[in-house]
């Protein structure tokens, strides 16, 4: 009986040890869980590289926008298109304008522009003088930029300059200061005037900017014609005034974002 007894006192102790090892086991276990939990993966899209050469590559998606049959198959095709579609809506649907064509198009052109690559085209429609497009690429493809294919604005040009309308419009032109000759008289201290050019017509207009704003532009445009994205508002600088257009705000040293 004391052998007996001596036994099943042996097998309870190793059993409790067990158990203590066990729980010692889940309690480091869960520990490690809540102190060390497992990395989750990062989701990223990596930028690669255009494909070399690049210009055969963009000349197959600047041949695809201009063969689309509709507004949205073109818009597959168009740099940063969830943006850009409205505003395709707006310049084509609503305002009327012509998809643009392709007769012809030129050897495309490798180029860089603040760190973005493109390929350069010149592209002579069926009917109409040449126009330059790019068609750039976004880190995963080519796609054409459009907003520099059509100098979008907010509103057309003839439009902007016969109503003159006093809603603030973001407008797609070229900027150089006028002479100290040329500058519009009386303007209050610190205003500088410019001159102001749409690609699609040949009339100028002098707009005017404000103190920081003509120390924003001046170096931009010293050496010339400079292609700009602007905010811009036709109002009196004086009670009573002729309503000029002033230049609010430099939206991008260049014709997109």
């Amino acid at each position: 009986m004391t052998r007996l007894f001596s036994l099943d006192k042996a097998i309870t102790v190793a059993l409790l040890a067990i158990a203590m090892v066990i729980a010692l086991v889940v309690i480091v276990g869960e520990g490690m869980i809540h102190r060390d939990p497992k990395a989750q993966p990062v989701s990223s899209e990596r930028l690669a590289s255009p494909p070399t050469p690049a210009e055969p590559a963009a000349l197959v998606v600047l041949e695809a926008f201009f063969e689309a049959a509709n507004l949205a198959a073109k818009a597959e095709f168009v740099r940063d298109g969830a943006r850009v579609k409205p505003l395709m809506m707006d310049y084509h649907e609503r305002r009327g304008h012509s998809f643009p064509t392709l007769g012809r198009v030129s050897q495309g052109k490798s180029a860089s522009f603040d760190g973005t690559q493109m390929v350069l085209f010149e592209v002579e429609p069926f009917s109409g003088p040449r126009y330059p497009v790019a068609v750039v690429w976004d880190g995963q493809r080519f796609a054409v930029d459009w907003e520099s294919l059509t100098a979008y604005g907010s509103m057309d040009w003839s439009e902007f300059i016969e109503t003159k309308p006093a809603a603030t419009q973001t407008l797609r032109v070229f900027v150089h200061r006028v002479s100290e000759a040329a500058q519009i008289p009386g303007l209050p201290a610190g205003y500088v005037s410019f001159s102001m050019e749409h690609r699609d017509d040949s009339q100028s207009l002098t707009a005017v900017a404000g103190p920081s704003m003509s120390a924003l532009l001046q170096p931009l445009v010293k050496n010339g014609r400079t292609p700009v994205t602007l905010e811009v508002v036709w109002k009196p600088l004086a009670l009573g005034g002729t309503p000029i257009v002033e230049i609010l705000r430099l939206v991008s040293l260049k014709w997109s974002p």
